[in-house]
């Protein structure tokens, strides 16, 4: 997973500078045709004829950072508990001291990584973006807990690009700058819109989706019919079987064998998803923003989760199947490790 913004040090967005001569090249027209095709990619929790609710660019992935934190934590705890126990057979100063070390650096490691488990547990189940059409204004929740509002006017929109060492690539996302009144100082960052895995072939359908939403005359209409599914997390918290769908959904292309074969990957992916979603607590918008994004009651382009249709059986039974099974492996390996580190202490 790609956590750029979403924690601190050199994950969060850099602020209070000029734009990069990279921001400049890659700036995304507002009112310039991406591409002739439009995709939501999964990220729509609302749309009407009044605003365009979305998740944010974490919600897709939730449940990695849990998973790497924890798997990183445990076995830091295991070689701390055992230099602990070996301390009663040590003798001399330096072995003693050197274990002292051990300790110590294996507690900071342990901190380090639980901190990991911070980026999506303990905080907010997601991190909504709404662009109200008929104001011209964008609302963004922070994952420091600010609520940015800006024009989407005055937002300096481009594509940009983080490259994450562990996975080898680079990931891109639709990244949108509040600018200072001199145009060329960022004062405040978000992310407008991210694609499937970061795929940079797949930004333009998404950045015209968000784009025709609030510039065409027929955005609503356009993107109201091709939005399929929605997100269920408006006003509540992502269910357990949803949770499961979404996160088998990234093996979706292949549910007879990617699914099946990595079913055990998954499904701890899942768990960690579950506990990220049931620590956090669900953003609510503060009563002014809603109050300006007030929705017509006859409005005929309401669409929500509740509109969503049900999953047929290859899209939600079988990947809770796969789930479970999945399940039942990852916690036999889990035991068998730790009791081999047991035996071994």
């Amino acid at each position: 997973m790609n956590f750029t913004g979403l924690g601190p040090y050199k994950w969060k967005y850099k602020v209070d500078r000029k734009l990069t001569d990279e921001e400049r090249l890659n700036y995304l027209d507002k009112g310039k045709k991406a591409s002739e095709d439009i995709c939501d990619e999964l990220s729509v929790v609302r749309i009407n004829g009044t605003y365009l609710e979305l998740v944010d660019r974490w919600y897709a992935d939730k449940g990695h950072a849990v998973v790497y934190g924890v798997v990183g934590a445990v076995p830091a705890f295991a070689i701390a508990l055992m230099s602990i126990n070996a301390v009663p057979d040590v003798n001399g100063v330096a072995a003693t001291s050197l274990i002292a070390v051990a300790i110590f650096l294996m507690a900071v490691f342990c901190f380090a990584f639980l901190y990991l488990v911070h980026f999506e547990a303990f905080r907010k189940t997601h991190y909504p973006i709404r662009l109200n059409r008929k104001n011209r204004t964008v609302y963004a929740f922070l994952p420091e807990g600010d609520i940015v509002r800006a024009s989407w006017d005055d937002l300096f929109v481009c594509k940009c690009r983080n490259y994450v060492p562990l996975m080898g690539r680079e990931f891109y996302d639709i990244r949108a700058h509040v600018l200072d009144k001199d145009g060329v100082t960022v004062r405040e960052t978000f992310a407008l819109g991210y694609p499937y895995f970061g795929d940079e072939e797949r930004l333009s359908p998404l950045w015209e989706y968000i784009r025709s939403y609030m510039e065409d005359d027929k955005g609503v209409k356009k993107n109201y019919e091709a939005t399929k599914l929605c997100m269920p997390v408006s006003e509540r918290r992502e269910g357990v079987y949803f949770g499961i769908v979404r996160g088998f959904g990234i093996a979706a292309f292949s549910p007879f064998i990617a699914q099946t074969l990595m079913s055990p990957i998954w499904a701890v992916i899942v768990w960690g998803r579950l506990i990220a979603m049931y620590t956090s607590r669900v953003p609510r918008w503060p009563q002014k923003v809603e109050a300006e994004c007030k929705v017509d009651d006859n409005d005929p382009w309401r669409k929500d989760w509740r509109d969503n249709s049900k999953f047929t059986f290859i899209e939600g039974p079988w990947p809770v199947i796969w789930f479970l099974i999945g399940s039942a492996i990852a916690i036999t390996a889990i035991y068998l490790t730790i009791t081999s580190i047991a035996n071994a202490m």
